[in-house]
């Protein structure tokens, strides 16, 4: 029997269709992770950011998504004042052509906020704009629910109520494979901070992601203390002579308790007297001394 050529092998991995990526991932920082990301349209990364300065640029998570029939997802963004800036997240069928509208898109105005499924809108809803970075929470669990909180890039907000509930339902999309997830923005000048999607591979009670752990700046290194700290002989023997006066005084403390209970002696207890006191009282002594000398004379 022929052996295979490696030419064979190679033509098989080439046909071989590639896995899809983990259904969770993290990017708190992008330019330490922006090999996870494809940037198109004028998107390029800054030292904590990714920047959207032009009309359609993208920015998509590089390998598909196992999304499974439910999700949570949190990112960090900024928009311009104006009321023609939009930001919109989207989750389409990685097999979608480019040009067709997601199967889901939830699209952030100046002021508002909308719920696309394949173009057409499913709900809305109307925020208070605010020149702060806008921090958003989509939680999908046969119902889309989202939270919206204005703080700084890199503060970490507080989880709100939901600003939108929406029943959708996307398992159509998201049992047909893989997808793909990123942002784009028709108007330009958007920054995204942060990103983190989490996907169930079954409809359970999902939490809103906890962007507690996620830094739009790499955090400070901390100090060496161990490797600072030195080695001082005075030090030592303070410490040497504290602790051989804490053991005298407990040495001392000790004997005197225990001399104190020993040398104790007991004490009997008296019981009172049973002997009583009675006054004597001697009746006609004086008269048989009489009597007797009487008898005496007489005889004589």
């Amino acid at each position: 029997m022929p052996m295979p050529s490696p030419l064979h092998f190679l033509f098989l991995l080439l046909l071989a269709p590639a896995p899809a990526a983990s259904s969770s991932f993290s990017l708190d920082f992008f330019p330490a992770a922006a090999a996870q990301l494809a940037l198109s349209g004028g998107s390029n990364a800054t030292a904590a950011a990714i920047s959207m300065p032009f009309p359609g640029a993208r920015v998509q998570y590089r390998a598909p998504i196992a999304a499974g029939l439910a999700f949570s997802t949190y990112f960090a963004f900024a928009l311009p004042a104006s009321a023609a800036s939009s930001l919109a997240f989207f989750l389409t069928p990685s097999a979608a052509a480019r040009r067709e509208p997601p199967a889901l898109a939830v699209a952030f105005s100046a002021r508002h906020v909308r719920v696309l499924l394949a173009g057409r809108a499913a709900c809305q809803a109307h925020y208070s704009p605010t020149r702060k970075a806008i921090h958003a929470w989509i939680d999908y669990n046969a119902t889309l629910h989202l939270r919206l909180s204005a703080a700084g890039a890199t503060n970490h907000p507080t989880l709100t109520p939901p600003l939108l509930s929406c029943p959708l339902d996307l398992s159509p999309v998201l049992r047909r494979g893989p997808v793909l997830a990123g942002f784009r923005t028709p108007s330009g000048n958007c920054t995204l901070f942060s990103w983190a999607f989490h996907a169930a591979p079954y409809r359970m009670h999902s939490q809103p992601l906890n962007p507690a752990n996620l830094l739009t700046t790499p955090p400070p290194p901390e100090p060496d203390r161990v490797a600072g700290r030195r080695y001082s002989p005075w030090g030592a023997a303070v410490s040497l002579l504290f602790a051989a006066a804490c053991g005298a005084m407990l040495t001392f403390f000790l004997l005197f308790l225990w001399y104190t209970v020993t040398a104790r002696r007991p004490v009997t207890p008296v019981d009172p007297s049973d002997v009583a006191y009675q006054k004597i009282v001697l009746v006609g002594v004086k008269d048989d001394a009489a009597t007797a000398a009487n008898d005496g004379a007489a005889n004589k």
